[in-house]
């Protein structure tokens, strides 16, 4: 385990990684869901937050793939291929941002339930959702000033609203 991470935050770290901003807050989101996961009381909550945090692990890597074909692109020169590879990049932190809202709305719902020993955790988890939430948020506000497609802005803005 501490090899693999140990390997990402290298990758993370290195000049001219595609890991980013949008892998980081993949496994923040990740994080979030595995630790309310373990205070999680109920089989449906456990199951949607695993779900959630295999979607995240998933996306850490889509992020660098995704963005690379951004980069890609920009170097052809082909502005179509550009705006098209920008617009699946940005879906990535989309999720990402969907998948923190509702690990936040998961932890507003078990404040009552969890124990208060582990409050310290809940509390952790909620920050971590809030941390993967606003950096994701980050990423596609970049992603929709790099596009100016002012339609396009309105759907993800919509997409993204805060539940």
């Amino acid at each position: 385990m501490q090899g693999t991470l140990n390997r990402f935050l290298e990758q993370v770290a290195r000049k001219g990684s595609w890991f980013g901003g949008g892998s980081a807050a993949a496994l923040g989101a990740a994080l979030s869901a595995a630790l309310l996961e373990k205070l999680t009381t109920t089989t449906a909550g456990v199951r949607a937050l695993r779900v959630i945090r295999r979607d995240c692990v998933r996306l850490i890597e889509q992020d660098a793939v995704r963005f690379a074909k951004v980069i890609e692109a920009t170097r052809a020169g082909n502005r179509a291929m550009f705006r098209r590879s920008l617009k699946t990049a940005t879906d990535v932190p989309c999720r990402v941002c969907e998948h923190a809202q509702a690990i936040q709305a998961a932890c507003r719902r078990a404040q009552r339930s969890v124990k208060v020993q582990f409050q310290s955790d809940l509390r952790c988890a909620r920050a971590l959702a809030q941390a993967a939430e606003t950096s994701a948020r980050a990423l596609i506000d970049t992603n929709l000033t790099w596009l100016n497609d002012p339609a396009y802005t309105k759907t993800i803005h919509h997409r993204i609203q805060s539940t």
